[in-house]
């Protein structure tokens, strides 16, 4: 039997340090941007108001529905590991409980990717994790557009990834079921987890790679039958992006040419692994996003703004630290032993990583400046947030059905029966409530906001906000 070596020991310690200091810097980071997008009133229906809605029917013991999505969310996505933020909304019953949740979540992966960095390869790879990883477009592009159920995927992935370089079968099952319960596409990234398996330990035979990828296939087709069965005739409609079924209604821009943007989130994952990462037999992970993202005609699966980079967040900058530790491993030492030095990297690979540093910390200045985050809304709320309470406080009676322009839903939940004023839906209600703000995301033309106020019943403004009730419940649609 080999004794675990006293330099490992020795190595744990702070490395456990690294990876906490890292988890709660990240997770105050994290929150400080998502409620400060909160308190500015720029969170949304799409998608903070779909999932606190989810949130608020798993706190009751039913299935989760989204009166705003318009349907039940497990015939949306398939993500039964969102029964939890039930558990949360039990506790704190506010949209604000979830973007706090998805913030240690967030923090969490980042604290087990600088952990393991500063235990395999030293404290300076890990600072630098560490910075690149806090400060990076893919995360931040999650912590500020609302919540999604692929914060709990951050974790999983980085558990995946280190169980996959440590050799550790056990921990790789557990981290593979966690991942086929957060989202139906991720399937794909377990199925490629068990080809990782099989390239890094050949000589031990097909079983363990086998079971690996039988996790992800029995996770897809699972997760097709249960979609399928919430949203009878169509299955998920996010198919119909790839030719397949129906769509799903969602007013996305779709462009079936060849453009070059598809190629965005490829120029992403490098930027993750500071180019040289790529090398890293992890990288076979990120495969099945890359590709299901460029093949499809929705054009928000290229772009760089939302929140699917996150998928490829850990597993590019622990490809970096695999190929750093390989580099830097002392001349004769062995793997039990696990000595590692200073990384001894070629004058063209410290370029490389300098550039892809540099291109990361640009992206994500561009994204903030994007987003228009200011910190110091943590301590202030806008006059529109303010309207909008104010206005439902004085004459919405609880519960009241109310649809609302993107920008108004999430601040309505779970007081208030929010539903979302679009063309795709014409939900029926007896409140109708949209701002004035510019440049919003769905936002309501004004035509046909001027028709909502001439056919009301009573109109009440307050600054930027309007409240219509209407003569009568009726289905609603803006239009002019």
């Amino acid at each position: 039997m080999t004794l675990p070596s006293p330099r490992a020991d020795s190595r744990r310690r702070p490395a456990w340090s690294w990876g906490i200091g890292a988890a709660v810097a990240a997770t105050v980071f994290y929150a400080i941007l998502a409620l400060g997008r909160w308190n500015a009133g720029d969170s949304a229906d799409y998608d903070l108001g779909i999932f606190a809605q989810g949130a608020d029917a798993w706190s009751r013991g039913h299935w989760p529905v989204s009166h705003i999505r318009g349907l039940s969310l497990l015939g949306d996505h398939f993500s039964p590991l969102l029964a939890t933020w039930g558990v949360v909304w039990r506790i704190w019953p506010t949209p604000p409980a979830l973007l706090v949740t998805q913030s240690v979540l967030l923090g969490a992966a980042l604290g087990v990717i600088v952990g393991y960095a500063r235990w395999r390869a030293g404290w300076r790879v890990a600072l630098l994790i560490a910075a690149v990883g806090i400060f990076s477009r893919a995360v931040l592009t999650t912590a500020m557009f609302d919540v999604h159920e692929v914060a709990y995927a951050a974790v999983a992935l980085a558990v995946l990834c280190i169980a996959l370089l440590q050799h550790r079968f056990s921990l790789a099952v557990v981290a593979s079921v966690w991942l086929v319960l957060t989202k139906e596409d991720l399937g794909l990234t377990v199925f490629a987890a068990g080809v990782a398996w099989w390239w890094m330990y050949r000589g031990e035979g097909w079983r363990r790679p086998l079971l690996l990828a039988g996790i992800g296939v029995a996770g897809v087709l699972v997760a097709m039958l249960v979609l399928g069965a919430f949203a009878p005739g169509s299955g998920t409609g996010y198919l119909a992006y790839f030719g397949i079924g129906t769509s799903n209604k969602l007013p996305v821009p779709e462009d079936h040419s060849l453009s070059p943007q598809r190629l965005l989130p490829v120029l992403m994952y490098v930027v993750l692994a500071l180019v040289i990462g790529v090398r890293s037999k992890l990288t076979v992970l990120a495969i099945p996003t890359l590709v299901w993202r460029g093949v499809s005609s929705n054009i928000h699966y290229w772009a760089l703004d939302f929140h699917y980079d996150v998928i490829l967040w850990p597993i590019g900058l622990l490809a970096f630290v695999d190929v750093v530790t390989r580099a830097g491993r002392v001349a004769g030492g062995s793997e039990a032993e696990e000595s590692v030095s200073r990384p001894s990297l070629r004058s063209w690979e410290k370029a490389a990583v300098g550039v892809a540093v540099l291109a990361g910390f640009a992206l994500a200045v561009s994204e903030m400046a994007d987003r228009s985050v200011a910190p110091a809304s943590l301590f202030r709320t806008a006059p529109v947030v303010t309207d909008i309470r104010t206005l439902a406080a004085d004459h919405l009676p609880k519960g009241a059905r109310v649809a609302t322009q993107a920008d108004v839903g999430a601040y309505l939940v779970p007081s208030y029966d929010a539903y979302s004023l679009r063309t795709d839906q014409r939900p029926s209600v007896d409140y109708v409530m949209f701002t004035g703000k510019p440049k919003w995301l769905y936002q309501v033309p004004q035509c046909a906001k001027d028709k909502l106020v001439r056919d009301a019943a009573q109109v009440w403004r307050r600054g930027a906000v309007t409240l219509v009730k209407l003569p009568h419940r009726q289905r609603v649609t803006p239009t002019c």
